[in-house]
């Protein structure tokens, strides 16, 4: 019978170092399960081991500063962290402002060893590191761009069009709605505006890309051409010339700008833009 008593108190002692063991173990650091940028390269939606938040009394979201976000030296950019506090999720939202190669990943991690915590205040360790799922996606034209100034090119500019500022949106759905205000125009108002879709491919030939645009408004159209986004600084250059219903010849990219109609229009056609969006 004492054999009997002595087992179970053997095996209840041993259920209960278990369970203290448990306890004792339980409360681990947050951890960053994965990160993943989007198709666009507009955010990396973020994913935590468990609920976290910027303080250790459990309170108060995440926030730019509560993270580090790095990429390779030739991508330059902003972010901005949206999180609610105790979710285990967050949004790091990206402004891209420089060109891309397609093959930079971003590198995320806590801003130091007090920026990110779990619900019992145990802080995610400065060594957690994560990298994005996926590189960077090379756009090419996708964005927002305004062209104003010296930038408007001297056919546009000149008495014929007589084009003061263009503001040009090619949508990531491969539409495009662009904005055309006249020299005689000084409200926020444009006097012409042009929608459609486009088709873009990036030829052999440096940076250069070829670009086709199915106008849809004000009137049906299709204009094809080149362009390249040049840097230092980042500068949208743009040619396309008319091709439907005229006897225009585009420029090519084994040409290069300047070379609308064979070249008889020299760079008078090269419009240029910069990034807004």
């Amino acid at each position: 019978m004492k054999k009997k008593v002595y087992l179970f108190l053997s095996i209840a002692f041993a259920a209960v170092l278990g369970l203290s063991s448990c306890s004792k173990d339980e409360n681990t650091a947050p951890t960053i399960k994965s990160a993943v940028l989007s198709a666009d390269n507009k955010t990396i939606a973020v994913t935590f081991s468990e609920a976290v938040y910027s303080q250790a009394d459990v309170t108060g979201a995440l926030e730019a500063t509560s993270l580090s976000v790095t990429a390779p030296a030739a991508i330059t950019f902003t972010y901005t962290v949206t999180h609610t506090a105790g979710s285990t999720t967050a949004t790091i939202n990206l402004v891209i402002t420089s060109v891309i190669q397609g093959t930079e990943t971003f590198t995320i991690k806590p801003a130091s060893a007090t920026a990110v915590y779990d619900n019992e205040g145990k802080a995610m360790a400065s060594t957690e590191t994560i990298e994005s799922n996926a590189a960077v996606q090379d756009l090419g034209i996708m964005g927002s761009w305004v062209s104003e100034g010296d930038n408007v090119s001297t056919l546009f500019a000149g008495s014929y069009f007589n084009i003061r500022k263009v503001e040009a949106n090619f949508k990531t759905d491969y539409t495009y709605l662009v904005n055309q205000y006249n020299i005689s125009n000084t409200t926020t108002t444009p006097d012409l505006i042009f929608t459609g879709t486009y088709v873009i491919a990036k030829s052999t030939f440096g940076n250069i890309w070829t670009i086709t645009c199915n106008q849809e408004n004000p009137y049906t159209a299709v204009a094809s051409g080149i362009f390249e986004i040049k840097t230092n600084p980042e500068v949208l250059w743009y040619e396309v010339v008319q091709t439907s219903g005229t006897q225009n010849v585009p420029p090519t990219p084994a040409l290069g700008f300047g070379s609308s109609n064979g070249g008889t229009l020299l760079d008078w056609n090269v419009q240029k833009y910069v990034r807004v969006q």
